[in-house]
């Protein structure tokens, strides 16, 4: 094969053109191969140097996406895949990455932790859920979920029910159902939820109880007798939790 020129493409890397086409090497791989010095390479020799060149590309493209933001092992494994990436170069830029502690789960579980407790609300399994999905493993996730405050989680389920209240509608029963199905797919333990909700006093909506009856009786008296409708109204608040 014989190189006829070289051309700056972007950054590091220049387009290389040869008598079989042209190629986009990175000015590392162009340095190491002493490829400037060079005007005809073996096709053995040229199909090294596209392996290690893109193999090359494969840590590139990790570091881009970590420089955005910190990753996983799991997640990295990912990206490079869908960038269609070999198992051999994803294996390889991983441990390389692992090398210059570009992965470090210990760092990523302990900021994940910290930034989901301060900016959202979630409990404990939903935290840990997250991170198992991550590629984290249990024995990896415990120690620092172990060494959280529980009072921070019994505050955000707190919060999260005051602010609740304020706009509440429905019944007590029924804000109290609501209520407990949302905190749990958040993450928190019923007995938690369950500690704060038997102690929130939470008053019966009488405006809302009296709309809900004045609609069901308006829907109902027009197809059956009073009575009926009555025990209608009566069958369709208690569903509501009235």
């Amino acid at each position: 094969m014989k190189i006829l020129k070289y051309k700056k493409d972007k950054q590091n890397v220049y387009k290389v053109e040869t008598n079989k086409g042209e190629y986009k090497l990175y000015d590392d791989i162009i340095i190491k191969n002493e490829l400037l010095l060079k005007k005809e390479i073996s096709d053995k020799k040229w199909q090294e140097i596209i392996k290690e060149n893109n193999q090359l590309k494969a840590y590139y493209d990790a570091i881009k996406s970590i420089s955005i933001k910190m990753r996983t092992e799991c997640e990295i494994e990912n990206i490079l895949k869908k960038k269609e990436y070999t198992e051999e170069e994803i294996n390889e830029t991983i441990k390389k990455l692992k090398e210059g502690k570009y992965i470090n789960h210990e760092v990523y579980i302990e900021a994940y932790i910290h930034d989901h407790l301060a900016l959202y609300i979630e409990g404990e399994k939903k935290i840990e859920k997250d991170l198992l999905k991550l590629g984290m493993t249990k024995k990896e996730i415990s120690p620092y979920l172990e060494k959280i405050d529980k009072f921070i989680y019994q505050n955000k389920i707190k919060k999260y029910i005051e602010k609740k209240l304020k706009t509440n509608k429905k019944s007590k029963n029924e804000f109290k159902r609501k209520t407990m199905s949302e905190l749990i797919n958040k993450g928190f333990y019923q007995e938690d939820i369950i500690s704060y909700l038997d102690n929130c006093e939470i008053e019966e909506n009488t405006d809302e109880i009296k709309r809900i009856i004045n609609k069901l009786y308006q829907k109902y008296i027009k197809k059956y007798d009073y009575n009926t409708t009555i025990l209608k109204i009566k069958s369709n608040l208690y569903q509501k939790g009235y």
